[in-house]
């Protein structure tokens, strides 16, 4: 039986997860017309952004969270460029994302056209550049074929994001293709066994090594506590690693900032990581001179720092078998944490009482994900018990992200505490997306900080220059614009109320999306920024 392009999109995507992201548009109306039959059959879900920005970010942070691909549909033109964001966020952090976009009609690509970009190439040339593949679909055999190679490449190591293209005048057009008949996983990269045996070997000749546990440790969770029990070899983590071994764990000594100038450690375990400026203090700490790197992505290795050995292969399968081979305990007896100081009182809330009360009083399954600027400092010292729970975009770092990153992830993961943190230039940038938390009842709780200011901006600005320029943010009544959309909103202003309404907050979260509105002291500077100062 004939069946067209679009019909055979959608059982390919509906074949592979439940969930698809998209702004229909004339470019996709026969798409969206398959697209609204299978919703109805409750084949799938559909979820519409208010804008293309949030919905690839949306469709990224779905995939991270469920471990699967996220699809987010776009019109050519505006939508695609609008999407580009969340498709370079997820190639830089690693993230099976798989943009479908229609282009202008093939037949008249020569003349120009509603959402014209002038090249008919010029789309599928921008996007070869921050994507593992890209595909043109150009006739319904195409299509089973395309959707399984783009999402097991999608899932692949290193996982990554996959373009798809589709003329807008072939959506409809009809032949015996087939569609994706069943869903698809990635490919592993296995580590060699010499490098097995050089880590192993390298292992055992330290004296007192210590494991530090990158954001691509994540996702092997269950390994890298296997291994660091096995061997007791205690865990510093990066910042985007935390979580990566529970942090009440006796062997989890902290972020990277906190320890590695604490203890005298003479061989590194890297796992996971690409020593990235922020995380090394811009490449400033003195890490022991002999490293071990294991990295699924061998363009990391021997960039920022020169390892003695490295290991390529996925952190799920090498870990076990240098374990395995290693073979001995090292002697290591639990150090007892600081509890930090007090913090609590009377008066204005600073950033790191915020961290503090927020940590003491969201869930123990607790999602957090922090926006670009001084609330992702802040959001440092709020802990995490599972792996793939905490999310601080410190390389791409994308401002006005985390609300609809809260929003993929509440939809991959919607019986779990999700934690959106955001200032109040980032929340005027993406506060439309709450429309689309509060249209499919999505429970998430954003932590918005209100200061008036771009703090780490006026920071910067007011030590290298004695002034500052356009680090103000317009002020606007949040509440009633909150409000207004049917969201409930808990507004504090002063310490001694913190406690009262964040547990007021998170009682609300019972019954839909709420935002606590924090009134922040805008002269405060959270204390890691001012480590990272006098770091510097």
């Amino acid at each position: 039986m004939e069946r067209s392009i679009s019909e055979l999109l959608v059982d390919s995507i509906s074949n592979q997860v439940d969930t698809v992201f998209g702004i229909p548009g004339t470019h996709t109306i026969y798409l969206y017309n398959e697209i609204r039959k299978a919703s109805q059959e409750k084949r799938i879900r559909h979820v519409m952004p208010r804008l293309e920005y949030g919905g690839s970010i949306m469709a990224d942070y779905y995939a991270r969270l469920k471990e699967n691909v996220g699809v987010f549909i776009s019109v050519p033109g505006p939508g695609f460029t609008n999407a580009l964001t969340g498709l370079a966020q997820a190639f830089t952090e690693s993230s099976p994302l798989v943009l479908i976009s229609a282009n202008k009609e093939i037949r008249y690509k020569e003349r120009r056209q509603l959402h014209d970009m002038y090249y008919f190439d010029a789309q599928l040339n921008i996007a070869r550049e921050i994507t593992k593949a890209t595909f043109r679909i150009t006739s319904p055999e195409m299509v089973g074929k395309v959707m399984e190679k783009a999402f097991r490449l999608s899932l692949s190591d290193r996982q990554g994001p996959v373009y798809i293209e589709v003329p807008s005048d072939l959506l409809q057009l009809k032949g015996e293709g087939e569609p994706l008949r069943a869903s698809v996983s990635g490919e592993m990269v296995y580590p060699k066994e010499g490098e097995v045996k050089a880590a192993s070997e390298f292992i055992k000749s330290c004296s007192k090594p210590l494991i530090l546990a990158g954001y691509g440790s994540q996702k092997a969770g269950r390994e890298l506590l296997s291994f660091a029990e096995e061997l007791m070899i205690p865990v510093v983590t990066t910042i985007r690693g935390k979580g990566s071994l529970p942090e009440k764990h006796p062997l989890n000594l902290g972020i990277l900032w906190d320890n590695i100038n604490l203890w005298e450690f003479d061989c590194l375990i890297a796992l996971g990581t690409s020593f990235n400026d922020i995380e090394t203090f811009s490449w400033k700490i003195n890490f022991p001179k002999r490293i071990l790197h294991v990295d699924v992505d061998e363009n990391v290795f021997n960039k920022s720092v020169i390892a003695e050995v490295t290991v390529k292969g996925n952190l799920k399968v090498t870990l076990p078998r240098i374990a395995e081979s290693v073979g001995k305990k090292f002697a290591f007896s639990a150090l007892k944490k600081g509890k930090g100081e007090d913090l609590s009182g009377r008066g204005k809330i600073t950033h790191d009482l915020l961290s503090r009360v927020l940590d003491s009083n969201l869930g123990e399954d607790r999602i957090i994900i922090a926006d670009a600027g001084t609330n992702q400092v802040m959001a440092f010292d709020i802990s995490v018990q599972r792996p793939n729970s905490y999310f601080n975009p410190l390389v791409f770092n994308a401002m006005s992200s985390s609300i609809p990153a809260a929003i993929g992830a509440k939809i991959a993961f919607p019986e779990r505490e999700v934690v959106a943190i955001i200032g109040d230039m980032g929340f005027q940038g993406c506060m439309a997306e709450l429309i689309t938390a509060k249209e499919n009842n999505l429970n998430i709780l954003v932590v918005l900080l209100e200061d008036g200011v771009q703090h780490i901006l006026r920071l910067f600005q007011m030590t290298y220059h004695k002034s500052d320029f356009s680090t103000n943010v317009y002020p606007i009544d949040y509440s009633a614009l909150v409000t207004s959309l049917g969201i409930k909103v808990i507004s504090v202003e002063r310490a001694e109320e913190m406690d009262y309404k964040v547990n007021t907050a998170l009682d609300e979260l019972k019954r839909g999306p709420v935002v606590l509105r924090v009134k922040i002291d805008p002269n405060s500077v959270p204390k890691r920024i001012i480590m990272q100062m006098k770091f510097k």
